[in-house]
């Protein structure tokens, strides 16, 4: 009654702490070149994924899912709804991020811009989004206050310039699981060098914290960021929100220079919700993975939807501004030099141009701040992997729609002995918050767990079936380890 064929859907199984890999299902809009593995090439409407084998002694076994959703009202609906709103030409919208099969330069050389420094924030436990005073100068005067920026000519260099010391590339590696054949029969993988864009957005007493996209670090590992001076260091995830395309970022600050601390700042937020349609807009990002470039454009729409990788994002800036790949994270600023929009996507197909995407910042400032606060965490290492016991599948936000079902993991089955059968979890049961971090896919679920040891005790809540209805609850898990 609950399960509805959802074989479409991404499943995998028993949802360990080590990485894996997830394909994605083809759909109306796709990701192209990103930090986990997409690619320019359509996806197809089939994919492999790890399922569990209770006849093998838990070990995991490849099972091919193909999109069987085909004998339902849904896809009929589907179907109809693209040939009345775009008839057969289907839309593709693009990642921003970059994806290389080699090394790619991602390092800004020697790039020194006139800034506001770093200004400490005193209370390490509660970090907020700082607002830096800045003027911007203007080919018709100084703009200093937010009302009066749009009723002059944008002066782009002016706003690069300024904005420039508060943006950072960000660089990872990913495995990418090849579709090709050897003569052996096997499927090849190789190690993949990953570019996106950061935003420097506050700082604690011991970090500094940087605003991305999900999918810039989403799979990532060596995840590295390079300063507006050439200067590159470590950082940590802090928390993201895969369905809102939101991460937050953390860098030690005893691991940057006292240079390039100087040479920095902290961007300022603007609010969104003024932003008015033909607006003038400047983008940052690390297009391509070789630096921080600069294009400039209008808002040529608003409270755009759009649909990638069966996830709904609604409220959406649109712009004309050139945004390519490895811009993911990077900013989207008026004339003030304010961050109006987190640029993310774009529309990629032949005879299609100037259709880019950025999320409001408005619409994710909380989630933001609640990122910042998170304790920060370092993936486990695989002998302390944490284990849960489940295979599922994605409750998508066109799922959700169509079936009226909470959005998150729904629980296929559950392994014998495994810490999900002890907490009590059950089939069609729906994940959708781990450790106070909402929940979305199977591939968030396994990406959240890598930083969690075995025997570590967890909230998880869910939706469990009750009649005709779902209903909410909450359970503490203790994590189990994998017997490899």
């Amino acid at each position: 009654m609950y399960d509805n064929d959802l074989n479409n859907n991404n499943t995998s199984s028993g949802v360990t702490g080590s990485e894996s890999q997830n394909s994605q299902e083809s759909t109306e809009y796709r990701y192209t070149s990103g930090s986990m593995p997409y690619n320019d090439n359509s996806y197809n409407s089939s994919y492999n994924n790890n399922t569990w084998n209770s006849n093998n002694g838990g070990y995991y076994s490849n099972t091919n899912y193909s999109n069987t959703m085909d004998n339902t009202n849904y896809n009929k609906k589907k179907n109809k709804t693209v040939k009345k709103g775009i008839g057969k030409r289907i839309a593709a919208i693009a990642l921003s991020a970059v994806l290389f099969g080699v090394i790619a330069g991602g390092t800004m050389y020697g790039v020194n811009y006139a800034a506001n420094k770093i200004k400490p924030v005193n209370n390490n436990s509660n970090v907020e989004i700082p607002i830096v005073s800045s003027s911007v100068s203007s080919t018709s005067g100084t703009v200093n206050d937010e009302s009066s920026a749009y009723d002059v000519k944008m002066d782009v260099a002016a706003v690069a310039n300024a904005a420039m010391p508060a943006m950072v590339a960000l660089q990872g590696t990913t495995t990418v699981s090849g579709s090709s054949s050897s003569i052996f029969g096997y499927g090849q993988s190789y190690e993949a060098t990953t570019s996106g864009t950061g935003i420097i957005v506050g700082k604690s007493d011991t970090e500094l914290l940087l605003l991305t996209n999900a999918h810039v670090i989403d799979g990532v590992s060596n995840l590295k960021c390079t300063f507006v001076d050439g200067e590159s260091v470590n950082c940590t995830v802090k928390g993201s929100k895969s369905d809102k395309d939101i991460a937050v970022v953390a860098v030690n600050l005893s691991d940057i220079k006292s240079s390039t601390i100087n040479q920095i700042s902290i961007a300022e937020l603007g609010d969104s919700d003024d932003v008015t349609l033909g607006q003038e807009v400047v983008a940052i990002g690390n297009a391509l993975g070789e630096g921080q470039s600069v294009t400039n454009g209008i808002i040529s729409a608003m409270n755009r939807s759009i649909t990638v990788n069966n996830v709904t994002f609604d409220g959406l800036f649109m712009t004309n501004a050139a945004i390519n790949s490895g811009n993911s994270g990077g900013a989207l600023l008026n004339a003030d030099g304010r961050v109006i929009g987190i640029n993310f996507a774009k529309t990629s197909e032949d005879g299609v141009e100037g259709m880019a995407y950025s999320i409001p910042v408005s619409n994710v400032k909380d989630l933001i701040n609640s990122l910042m606060n998170r304790e920060t965490r370092t993936k486990v290492a695989d002998s302390e992997a944490s284990y849960l016991g489940i295979s599922g599948v994605d409750i998508t936000s066109t799922i959700s729609q169509y079936y009226k079902y909470p959005q998150g993991v729904q629980i296929r089955s559950v392994a014998s002995g495994s810490a999900a059968e002890k907490a009590g979890l059950g089939q069609y049961d729906i994940i959708v918050s781990f450790d106070d971090e909402s929940i979305s896919s199977m591939s968030e679920l396994q990406n959240t767990m890598q930083y969690y040891k075995a025997g570590e005790t967890v909230t998880i809540k869910y939706y469990h079936p009750e009649g005709t209805q779902y209903v909410l609850k909450s359970v503490d898990v203790t994590l189990g380890k994998k017997n490899w």
